[in-house]
Formats: structure tokens, sequence, C-alpha cells
């Protein structure tokens, strides 16, 4: 029989949420199996449960990690790009590849409300489109926005995307499109048009 692997310095509640996401990635949130995770990862069936009493608590936590992961890459996207324009057409490119990259995490990430620790994926998510939010307040500080509310131009941005990507992940918009979709859909936005040049 192959011994568990040991997992110290508090690494196994990581170690879990890395194989779940491969899971709800390949498969589904539905398929998901703590014990199935324990057992890929070489624990005791039991040892997960230390971090998630039941499959709803990690669910949320996952919920809380494609956030988390989702953030990070919108940051990343922004500070990778000088100016409004490139920075509107970085972060929506972002959040387009990650949606359609990780379409089973992301249907998760929004079905938080179904969840007991709805109060810290509404935390993560916040945290998440920080960086989005920011490039519509830059655009306000530099005059570019006619008056418009960053925070809602946020939204509707966040809301074309999400919405595109769904078209993508069911097959309706074809995949290798994505790059033109983006440019469309940003060239919307008040002194957003030309931006992707900077791609």
């Amino acid at each position: 029989m192959t011994p568990a692997r040991p997992y110290h310095h508090g690494n196994l509640r990581q170690a879990v949420l890395d194989e779940a996401v491969a899971v709800v990635r390949e498969r589904g949130a539905a398929e998901l199996s703590l014990r199935e995770v324990a057992a890929a990862i070489g624990v005791t069936h039991a040892a997960p449960r230390r971090h998630f009493p039941g499959r709803q608590e990690l669910l949320d936590a996952l919920a809380v990690e494609g956030f988390t992961r989702l953030g990070v890459r919108l940051r990343e996207a922004v500070d990778a790009s000088p100016g409004y324009p490139a920075r509107i057409h970085a972060v929506a490119t972002a959040y387009l590849d990650f949606a359609t990259a990780e379409a089973n995490l992301v249907e998760l990430m929004f079905a938080h409300k179904h969840g007991a620790d709805g109060e810290a994926v509404g935390r993560s998510a916040e945290a998440a489109f920080a960086p989005l939010l920011q490039v519509f307040r830059q655009g306000e500080a530099e005059g570019l926005l006619a008056g418009r509310s960053p925070d809602r131009l946020a939204l509707i941005l966040l809301a074309t995307l999400q919405g595109l990507a769904g078209l993508v992940n069911c097959g309706v918009a074809p995949a290798d499109q994505v790059g033109v979709l983006v440019d469309e859909a940003v060239a919307r936005f008040p002194h957003a048009a030309g931006s992707s040049a900077a791609r």
C-alpha cells in the first residue's frame, strides 16, 4: 500500500484546493468529492475535513480561491499596461481568458449565494474586481469618462465580458474570435477605442 504523502506547515488546505480546482475544471463542481480529492493527493479521506467539514465548505472555499486567482490575473494585466486605453483592454482580455479557460470554476464562483460562507466569497469577489474598477477610476481622474460613473462602467464592462464568456463557453461564439470580441466590447467605452494596438 502506498503511504499517504505528508503535508506539513499547513499546506494540506492548499493542496486540497488545488486538486479540487483541477477536478472542477475538468468535470464540473457536481462531480467534486472530498473523498476523491483526498485520494488524489494521497491523504486519508478524513484529513481534508480538518479544513473543510463538508462538501459545501469546500465549494465555498473554491469560490474564494477562484476569485483570488482571477484577482491576481486582473492585477497583473493592469500593472503590465501603461495608460488607461491599454489597461482597459488588458483587463478585459485577462478576464475573458480566465472566464473561458476556467468556465466551470467561474460558474461556481458566481453561484456562491447558495453557500454558507457567502460573506467571505463576496469580499473575495470585491477584491478581485478592484483592478477593473481602478482602471475606470483612472479614466475619471484623467477626465476621460465624460462625467459617467466609473463604478457603473466597470459593472457594464464586467457584464459584457461575462456574457461573451458564456457565449464562447456554450459554443455560440467561436473561441478563436475572443480577441475580436474583446476589441469590439472595449471600443464601446469612453476613450478606449484603439486600445487593441497595445496588445
